[in-house]
C-alpha cells in the first residue's frame, strides 16, 4: 500500500512540475519572441532582452543628453560653445536597430538562451553645412577661406574685376571622424577645428565669362511696382553701383555669379522716396452719438502699412539676377481698432466691412473743392437693412447755392465748365467701397473716356459717372443690418469711403484690369458756332484713345459659395473737339483754347 502511494506521489509532481516547465517555457517564449539578444549593447548602453521600441526610448534618452550638451570649440585664437545638435549631428536610430536581429522563439520548443547580441554603435550622419555654417556662426572660419576672383566696384564708382586670393578650409573629413569617434559611448568631446591652406576655386578669367552678362543685368530697369498707387519707381542698377555687390552662389551644381544688394542703400532709397507714400499708422476711430443724438465719428477707420523691407531686398535681389522687370513692393497692412458704442452696436454698427479708396493728384483747385463738398455729403449717412441706397438722392442740388465751384464735366456737347465738375470722383469713391464690401450693385455708369484720375489707385474700369436726373450710382443693403458711411479726405488728393456695419462672412476678391479692343482717336473735330465771335476757337473736348476693361469680382460668402461678377467697362475713342466763331459784329477777337 505504501509503494503504489509512492507511486502515486511521484506520477503527481511529475505531471505538476511538466506543468509547470511548459508553463515557463511558453511564458519564456513568449517574453522573448521579438526582443534583441541577451548581450546587445550599441554606443555603450545594453538593450538586451528589451524590444526595438523599448531599446528606441532608452537610446532616445541617451542621444539627446549627447546631442544637447555644450562643447568647446576652437580655431587657432578663436573659442566658443555649441552643441553636437547645431554642428548638425543626427543619429540614425531606428535605422541602426533595424540592422539588429531580434529573437524568434515561436518555432522552438526551448527558448535559446545562448544566443549572443552585437555590440555597435549607433548610425550617424552630419549635415556638413549645418556644421559649416554653425562654425562660421560661432568661428567665422569664412574669413580664413580662399576669396575667388570676383566683380566689385572701385572708389570712382566702376565696375572692375577684383582677383583671388590664397586662405585656408577646415579639414572636414578629420573633424567629422572625431565627431562619429565621441558617438561610440555617446561622451561629447571639445573639437579643435584643424585648417589646411587651399588655393581659390576662380580666377580672373573665370569671372571674365561672366562679365557680358552682369552688364545685361544691371543694365536691366527694375520697376517697383506701388501696390497702392499707379506710380512708380524705376531703378537701373548700372545707375547705382554703390548700392552693389558680389558674391559666388551654387545653382543648380553651377558655380554663378550673383548680384546683392546694399541694406542700407536700399533702406535710404525707401526712406527719401517710397516710406512717405506707403509707411503709416493706422488711424484708430470711435464711433457714438453726442449729445443731440447725432452720430461722430472720432479718427478715420483707415489701415496703416508698412513696407516689407527684407521681403522687398530678396525679391528685388532675386529679379535683378533673374532678369524680371518688376517687383511689386510687398506692405504689411495693419488694421485700425475700431470702437463703437452700445447703441449703435444695437443697429449692428459693429465693425469696418470696406473701404473705396480714390486719389486726384493734379486735379485743379475747382475739382479739388468739389470733391471735399460733394464727399461731406455723405459723411455719418446710415443705411437700414434692405435700403436701396442712392448716390444721387443723397448727394442733393448742385449748384452755387450748395456751395459747388465750376469745373469740366462731361456732357454730349463736350467737356464743359459746370457746377459740381469733379463730383464722380465721389462717387467712383463709393463704388469702390460698394465692390469691396460685397453689396450688390443695383445701378453704375461709366464714363464715355477714360479719365486718368479714376486710374491713380487700382487702375482703369472702376469708375462711375454720375448726373443729377440721370445717371446714378445705387447699392442694395443685404447685410441685414445698418451701414454707416464715413467719408474722408487726406493731403486734399486723396478720398477715402468707409463702410461700418456687421460682417456676415463674405470676403471679395477683384481681378483685373485687362484691358482690350483699343482704338486711337481720330483727326481734330471742327465745329462751327454762333456763341462764339468769328475767328475765336475754344476746345472744348481734348482726345482719348479708346479700349475696353475687364474686372472680375468674386465674393465668397460664409457657407463657403462664390459668386463670380463680370465688371465690363466700354471707353470710346474721342477726338479733339474745337469750336470755331462764327458770329458777327463781336468786340471780342481774342482766341482762347
Amino acid at each position: 500500500m505504501k509503494k503504489l502511494k509512492k507511486i502515486i506521489l511521484s506520477v503527481f509532481i511529475g505531471t505538476v512540475s511538466g506543468m509547470f516547465f511548459a508553463g515557463a517555457v511558453l511564458g519564456a517564449r513568449i517574453y522573448l519572441d521579438g526582443t534583441l539578444p541577451r548581450g546587445t549593447v550599441i554606443s555603450g548602453i545594453r538593450v538586451g532582452f528589451l524590444t526595438k521600441e523599448y531599446a528606441e526610448k532608452e537610446l532616445l534618452n541617451k542621444e539627446d543628453e549627447y546631442l544637447n550638451k555644450k562643447i568647446k570649440i576652437y580655431i587657432k585664437e578663436k573659442e566658443d560653445e555649441t552643441t553636437l545638435r547645431d554642428l548638425g549631428v543626427e543619429f540614425l536610430t531606428k535605422e541602426t536597430l533595424e540592422g539588429i536581429q531580434t529573437i524568434n522563439s515561436k518555432d522552438k520548443i526551448l527558448p535559446d538562451f545562448s544566443t549572443k547580441g552585437v555590440e555597435t554603435d549607433l548610425l550617424t550622419r552630419v549635415d556638413k553645412k549645418k556644421l559649416i555654417n554653425e562654425l562660421d556662426k560661432k568661428l567665422k572660419i569664412k574669413e580664413f577661406y580662399p576669396k575667388s576672383a570676383i566683380f566689385a566696384v572701385d572708389d570712382k564708382n566702376r565696375l572692375i574685376i577684383k582677383d583671388g586670393e590664397a586662405g585656408y578650409v577646415v579639414k572636414e573629413e578629420k573633424l567629422i571622424k572625431t565627431i562619429e569617434g565621441s558617438v561610440k559611448n555617446l561622451t561629447p568631446v571639445d573639437l579643435k577645428i584643424e585648417i589646411k591652406p587651399a588655393t581659390p576655386e576662380k580666377n580672373k578669367e573665370d569671372v571674365e565669362q561672366e562679365k557680358k552678362s552682369m552688364i545685361e543685368k544691371l543694365s536691366n530697369i527694375v520697376t517697383l511696382k506701388d501696390p497702392v498707387y499707379r506710380d512708380n519707381w524705376y531703378i537701373k542698377p548700372l545707375k547705382h553701383l554703390d548700392w552693389v555687390g558680389f558674391e559666388w552662389m551654387e545653382k543648380d551644381g553651377t558655380q554663378k555669379i550673383a548680384i546683392t544688394i546694399k541694406k542700407e542703400k536700399l533702406n535710404e532709397f525707401l526712406n527719401s522716396e517710397v516710406s512717405k507714400w506707403l509707411d503709416a499708422k493706422p488711424d484708430n476711430v470711435n464711433i457714438y452719438r453726442n449729445e443731440k443724438g447725432e452720430v461722430v465719428m472720432d479718427g478715420i477707420g483707415k489701415d496703416g502699412m508698412k513696407i516689407e523691407r527684407e521681403t522687398l531686398l530678396t525679391d528685388f535681389e532675386s529679379a535683378i539676377n533673374e532678369g524680371k522687370n518688376e517687383v511689386k513692393i510687398p506692405v504689411e497692412v495693419i488694421p485700425p481698432i475700431v470702437t463703437v458704442s452700445e447703441d449703435l452696436q444695437k443697429l449692428g454698427i459693429k465693425e469696418r466691412i470696406s473701404v473705396g479708396h480714390t486719389s486726384y493728384y493734379g486735379s485743379p483747385e475747382n475739382r479739388k473743392y468739389n470733391i471735399k463738398t460733394g464727399a461731406s455729403k455723405f459723411n455719418g449717412k446710415m443705411v437700414k437693412p434692405d435700403e436701396t441706397f442712392s448716390f444721387d438722392k443723397n448727394l442733393g442740388n448742385v449748384d452755387e447755392s450748395t456751395g459747388y465751384r465750376k469745373e469740366l464735366v462731361i456732357k454730349p456737347e463736350g467737356t464743359i465748365p459746370e457746377y459740381g465738375g469733379g463730383i464722380c470722383q465721389v462717387s467712383t469713391t463709393m463704388y469702390r467701397a460698394i465692390l469691396f464690401a460685397g453689396l450688390p450693385v443695383v445701378e453704375r455708369n461709366e464714363h464715355t473716356y477714360a479719365v486718368s484720375y479714376y486710374s491713380q489707385v487700382l487702375g482703369h474700369g472702376l469708375d462711375a459717372t454720375i448726373y443729377l436726373g440721370g445717371a446714378d450710382l445705387k447699392f442694395l443693403n443685404d447685410t441685414k443690418n445698418s451701414i454707416l458711411i464715413q467719408t474722408y479726405v487726406d493731403k486734399d488728393n486723396e478720398l477715402y469711403f468707409i463702410f461700418y456695419g456687421t460682417s456676415d462672412g463674405r470676403s471679395v476678391e477683384l481681378k483685373g484690369p485687362q484691358i482690350s479692343a483699343q482704338t486711337t482717336h481720330g483727326e481734330p473735330i471742327y465745329e462751327k458756332t454762333k456763341d462764339l465771335p468769328k475767328g475765336q476757337t475754344k476746345q472744348v473736348e481734348k482726345a482719348h484713345n479708346g479700349f475696353d476693361v475687364l474686372w472680375k469680382r468674386i465674393i465668397t460668402f460664409s457657407d463657403g459659395t462664390k459668386k463670380e461678377e463680370d465688371i465690363k467697362t466700354h471707353y470710346k475713342a474721342v477726338s479733339d473737339k474745337i469750336l470755331v466763331g462764327d458770329a458777327e459784329n463781336s468786340k471780342d477777337s481774342s482766341i482762347v483754347k
